[in-house]
């Protein structure tokens, strides 16, 4: 039986009488780097606000790491990483600090536990040299680093990010996916990651989710959908291609 990391089943979202999410299905399997793409407006954020529990469905069912977040987010979110949007941080504080403010939120670590874990946090994103500096001192890059040693606090089996190369030069959004990469053949984390930048996405992910409209348009894997739709080596062709396919 393969291990689902996530499961959103049939869910739903309506804003008065509009439908933003429409019975959108799919899961996010153990090991997975899957890409979540859509047109803007098509309900990528929502999704993931649902998803993380900072929005709640109109029905359906979010499961990570098979715990129903409608039923006991403490539960389910206890293994979760997330960085949606971009990152807040007090700028007049340094990256450490921050960090040790955001782990005194977990009531599963004592004092000791959570200062190991900053460390720890740190070191794997390169910013162990940094950790005294302020934030305001830090390039959007560092920041975006600094984001994901956010998400590593709590140990977690499974990292969301929505947009994390946003405003990022090349070489910042190279640090990023080599990151991404190491953490997830090293440390076995499962990614599932909203991003517009399909050819970063082709270079990591192993799957595909993607959204039109609150609908679900494609999932499997990213060597499917190119030889679904006939392109030998470009994502961007074979999502165009599937956007107006899916408007005959």
């Amino acid at each position: 039986m393969e291990n689902k990391k996530l499961e959103v089943i049939k869910l739903n979202k309506n804003i008065g009488r509009r439908k933003i999410i429409n019975d959108f299905t799919f899961d996010v399997y153990k090991g997975d780097i899957c890409g979540f793409v859509g047109p803007n407006g098509s309900g990528k954020t929502t999704t993931i606000r649902m998803i993380t529990g900072l929005v709640k469905p109109t029905n359906g069912s979010v499961l990570i790491n098979g715990e129903d977040i409608t039923k006991d987010r403490k539960a389910a979110l206890i293994k979760l990483g997330a960085m949606v949007e971009s990152p807040i941080f007090f700028p007049y504080m340094s990256g450490r600090k921050n960090l040790q403010n955001l782990a005194r939120l977990n009531p599963n670590m004592d004092r000791k536990e959570q200062l190991i874990r900053v460390e720890e946090s740190l070191k794997i994103v390169g910013l162990q040299g940094r950790g005294e500096d302020k934030v305001k001192t830090y390039s959007l890059g560092m920041k975006q680093r600094l984001g994901i040693a956010q998400t590593l606090l709590n140990d977690p089996e499974i990292i969301i990010l929505d947009e994390p190369a946003n405003g990022l030069d090349p070489l910042g959004i190279r640090e990023l996916r080599e990151l991404i990469l190491n953490l997830n053949k090293k440390r076995g984390i499962t990614f599932f990651i909203s991003s517009h930048l399909l050819d970063e996405l082709q270079q990591i992910c192993n799957r595909l989710i993607i959204i039109k409209e609150g609908n679900m348009l494609w999932q499997g894997s990213t060597e499917e959908l190119l030889k679904d739709k006939g392109v030998n080596n470009s994502l961007e062709d074979a999502f165009v291609k599937l956007m107006y396919e899916g408007e005959k």
